[in-house]
């Protein structure tokens, strides 16, 4: 069934999913996503698929094209993933609340929520799967032990290092991906162990990344599908990449870093001098500086947003 725009008719291909966890951070966070998601006209032809803490829906807003769907955490105390909350934004995309929802689209596009999207991503639909830019593999330890973990679990292993966070990909592929990724997470968490004497450290081999770990895994387990023709490194461009937003740009993400535009520093107060309406929403960190700060009613009244 073909899901559509109801002011236009026509076809929503797109489902952006995203976990939304009970936090104000998360929340903020969201309202990035959210902004930008109507700001770069992707509302058109996209929904978001808002996967979210039952306590956290009335914060959400309620409009065609937002789709919420309540699922408590899955890393909770006695479960493998006891103090790994990063966990929720793979683990709560996969079962049955979401899978029949997400397959009615076309495409998926799996991200955080810490993202702004462009109008570069409102027509995007690639013939093969759009992989991000995972900044945890340059380290020569982490590469030793994933190869050494994947040989000893039987995964032929291409050489394809560094291919999370974030995923687009045809709802045929990602669904059964995500299912993987899940999997890889478990096998990790029990490699990793109960004891943080034994979770590593960054920016080697390390117990916080992984669900990117599991993601290279899946991917390399599936290489003719998801990487012998995918396209890498294009997803999660870094929010402080300091370049005007080409045609490449689809998605950016709010990385860690304390450069300009950093949403630590946003958080800290440390923009509060720089007038929102100085900015050049041309260029990457100006662009997503001035959707985390724009009120919601200024960017649905500038995007002829109808809700």
């Amino acid at each position: 069934m073909e899901i559509k725009n109801i002011l236009t008719d026509s076809v929503k291909s797109l489902g952006i999913m995203a976990y939304i966890d009970n936090s104000e951070k998360m929340l903020e966070e969201f309202s990035w996503l959210y902004k930008s998601w109507i700001y770069s006209g992707c509302y058109h032809s996209s929904d978001l698929l808002i996967v979210h803490h039952p306590a956290v829906e009335q914060f959400l807003p309620k409009e065609p094209g937002v789709i919420l769907i309540p699922c408590l955490p899955h890393a909770t105390a006695g479960t493998p993933f006891e103090g790994y909350h990063y966990f929720n934004s793979i683990g709560c995309l996969s079962g049955e609340h979401i899978d029949d929802i997400a397959a009615q689209y076309p495409w998926l596009l799996r991200t955080d929520a810490d993202i702004f999207l462009t109008p570069k991503l409102a027509d995007f639909r690639p013939n093969f799967p759009v992989h991000g830019r995972g900044r945890y593999h340059i380290d020569d330890d982490f590469k030793e032990k994933m190869l050494d973990f994947c040989q000893r679990h039987g995964v032929k292993h291409f050489g394809h290092f560094g291919c999370g966070s974030s995923l687009m990909s045809s709802s045929e592929l990602m669904i059964p991906f995500l299912r993987r990724q899940i999997y890889w997470c478990r096998q990790l968490m029990d490699e990793f162990g109960k004891d943080p004497k034994n979770w590593g450290e960054w920016p080697g081999w390390f117990r916080g990344v992984t669900t990117m770990y599991a993601a290279e895994i899946a991917a390399n387990e599936d290489y003719w599908n998801m990487l012998y023709n995918g396209y890498e490194r294009i997803l999660d461009i870094s929010c402080s990449d300091n370049y005007p937003i080409d045609s490449m740009t689809f998605h950016i993400h709010a990385v860690h870093s304390s450069n300009y535009f950093s949403k630590f520093k946003l958080r800290d107060g440390a923009y509060q001098s720089i007038d929102p309406d100085t900015l050049d929403r041309s260029i990457i960190p100006q662009y997503c500086h001035w959707l985390a700060v724009a009120s919601v009613e200024q960017v649905k009244q500038e995007a002829n947003y109808p809700w």
